[in-house]
């Protein structure tokens, strides 16, 4: 994905063990013609507010109904003290509809050839556990409703459950007290 591809979500992550929903915008652009690339990640982020605003998310994927939204911006490239404030400035938009952000780096020079020198000592904040499991969009769902407000959306539709045998010491205990 690309942040010139304004229209589409880049991926969806999900931490089942924080319940945490991961909506990560990737920024695969250097920061030389800064005001291109401002007004490329102010669509793409109001872009993401309106993707789960309008519910489409939670259509998508039921299980994370009650998860923490936090938009997560990736970049391939480090960014300017002006790129740096802008996106404080985003952070404070996203804060304002309610959900966290998140921003973190990838190197890519070692996948492209390119050596690199190591540093001794890195500050870096704790990584968080990855996700314990993938969700899919829901097959259900093939097209996504336009829904003006979540307070709207359909519960989940509940899964047909089994009939399942009782567990054997329970069992044991009811013979037990038949018999007595």
């Amino acid at each position: 994905m690309s942040l010139r591809d304004v229209e589409v979500i880049d991926y969806i992550g999900v931490n089942i063990l924080f319940k945490r929903v991961y909506v990560g915008l990737f920024d695969d652009l250097d920061w030389r013609d800064e005001k291109e690339h401002q007004d490329l990640l102010t669509k793409k982020i109001d872009r993401y507010i309106r993707y789960i605003r309008s519910g489409q998310l939670l259509l998508s994927y039921p299980k994370v109904r009650g998860y923490e939204i936090v938009v997560e911006y990736v970049s391939m490239h480090p960014m300017t003290s002006s790129g740096v404030e802008f996106w404080k400035s985003r952070e404070r938009v996203l804060a304002d509809a309610g959900y966290k952000a998140h921003i973190r780096g990838v190197d890519v020079r070692h996948s492209l050839g390119i050596t690199v020198d190591k540093p001794e000592h890195v500050n870096a904040e704790p990584v968080e556990p990855p996700a314990l499991e993938v969700l899919d969009a829901d097959p259900l769902t093939k097209q996504l409703a336009d829904v003006a407000d979540i307070s709207y959306l359909p519960s989940p539709t509940p899964k047909t459950r089994r009939q399942q045998a009782l567990p054997v010491l329970r069992r044991l205990v009811m013979r037990q007290a038949a018999s007595h």
